[in-house]
């Protein structure tokens, strides 16, 4: 049985090939990138509007904390592996039922 197991890895990293060496480099660019991207779209959001509404460091000062606060939100995103796509909070909790309904018996089978 430990022999098919190490055989079915040895297929997987086969598959995979080189591409996992190629995500190491990508998860620290990736985390740059989702500090970075929301304080200069915040600046450039905020120049643009100040000069709009001629309210000078108003809007250039209160977007860039804005995006700071929102890249440390994508950090902790990503660092947390929690995704943002539609229903991902769902498959969580299905998984999470799953993972305990192993150990707990349900109440109709503990009643019978």
């Amino acid at each position: 049985m430990a022999d098919d197991l190490d055989t079915l890895e040895d297929k997987i990293k086969q598959a995979r090939g080189p591409e996992d060496s190629d995500n190491a480099a990508v998860n620290p660019l990736q985390a740059g990138m989702e500090f970075t991207a929301p304080i200069i779209g915040g600046i450039i959001i905020g120049y643009f509007l100040d000069g709009w509404l001629d309210t000078k460091p108003v809007f250039i000062i209160s977007l860039f904390l804005l995006g700071v606060a929102a890249g440390f939100v994508n950090i902790y995103k990503a660092s947390q592996n929690i995704g943002g796509t539609v229903g991902f909070s769902e498959l969580h909790q299905r998984e999470k039922d799953a993972k305990t309904s192993q150990n707990e018996k349900p109440e109709q089978e503990k009643e019978n």
